[in-house]
């Protein structure tokens, strides 16, 4: 008998894609009752993404696979500033351009795994920058400050290893997590996304 009601999360259980999930009864009732958005973002540091980044991207197509809507999230906006994930330094700074070259490149291992379009279950490729470079930094401190503390940032594991090993961590990376946070908030605005999924940095 299945452990889940709805396909999604029996599918990445029986595959083994899960780890930790944030109220797993609620997303499975949502799941079998309706059509999820669901995201993972990636950051177009490079013309190709690793094999580490092929999870989520099994985890995009399962999602389409079990009639859900799967949304990729280019880091346009984000890649300005460099994912302090995982790093023990800063990243190089990328022009605009070369940004823009590594998306258009990137897309195409996507066309070739997920099915793109209009209809409720079809992929959407989106890209981070339309939001974030229009966000103004007086607002950005006034709306979305209030809800993150400094305390809480510094547990998490992207910046207390660094900090840990005395490693410099920039203001601008200390800063990309709350991007990645009004990431979601857009994304929900847009399509009604629901869910996010990554790796346990996201957590």
């Amino acid at each position: 008998m299945p452990a889940y009601r709805s396909e999604l999360l029996n599918v990445l259980d029986e595959r083994q894609y899960t780890h930790q999930i944030t109220d797993a009864e609620s997303l499975d009732l949502l799941a079998s009752q309706n059509v999820v958005p669901g995201y993972v973002g990636f950051d177009p540091t490079a013309a190709s993404l690793h094999v580490g980044s092929l999870v989520q991207i099994m985890l995009l197509r399962r999602l389409q696979q079990t009639g859900h809507k799967p949304i990729v999230v280019m880091g346009g906006g984000t890649g300005k500033i460099g994912d302090p994930s995982g790093r023990d330094e800063s990243r190089q700074m990328m022009t605009n351009e070369v940004i823009e070259g590594n998306i258009a490149s990137i897309r195409k291992v996507f066309e070739r795994i997920l099915t793109f379009g209009d209809g409720p279950a079809d992929a959407v490729m989106v890209n981070n920058d339309e939001w974030l470079s229009g966000l103004g930094y007086l607002d950005l401190l006034r709306d979305v400050g209030p809800h993150f503390t400094v305390n809480r940032m510094l547990t998490f594991d992207s910046v207390k290893t660094r900090l840990d090993r005395e490693q410099p961590l920039t203001f601008l990376e200390f800063n990309y997590m709350i991007l990645q946070a009004y990431d979601f908030r857009e994304l929900a605005q847009r399509y009604g996304c629901r869910l996010q999924m990554g790796g346990s940095d996201q957590w």
